[in-house]
């Protein structure tokens, strides 16, 4: 399974997730996780400070930083633009909000992270 099928999976669970209208936590989680595979799809491999960097761990050596997830989101916003870059954090944000902190998502956050995802996704693969 390549990237866009793994991100495409994890995408289509989040949507399962936001209709059965309970779990709304878990599909603002997944929408993000579908999220990283897109745009790691999109933009990697990557130039960075003059390396070629195949995943996000090379990507993480190269800009000098501790975590992978502040890695990708610079790589995004970097490699992408700042609008995939904005909803891109929020879904970081939201995601780690959902899952480290309060648990309850409201249906409406839900819906905004689907909304996000779709915007991610399109940029990711414009239809031709």
């Amino acid at each position: 399974m390549n990237k866009r099928q793994f991100g495409e999976r994890n995408q289509e669970l989040s949507n399962i997730l936001l209709a059965g209208k309970v779990y709304f936590d878990w599909a603002v989680t997944t929408a993000f996780y579908s999220s990283i595979h897109f745009v790691e799809d999109l933009v990697l491999p990557a130039q960075i400070q003059g390396k070629t960097c195949s995943n996000i761990l090379e990507v993480k050596a190269a800009y000098g930083m501790v975590g992978r997830h502040a890695a990708r989101e610079r790589l995004v916003f970097e490699k992408i633009n700042s609008q995939v870059g904005a909803r891109y954090k929020w879904l970081d944000d939201q995601s780690r909000n959902a899952r480290y902190k309060t648990y309850k998502v409201q249906a409406a956050e839900a819906l905004k992270a689907k909304e996000y995802l779709s915007y991610i996704h399109s940029h990711c693969y414009p239809a031709p």
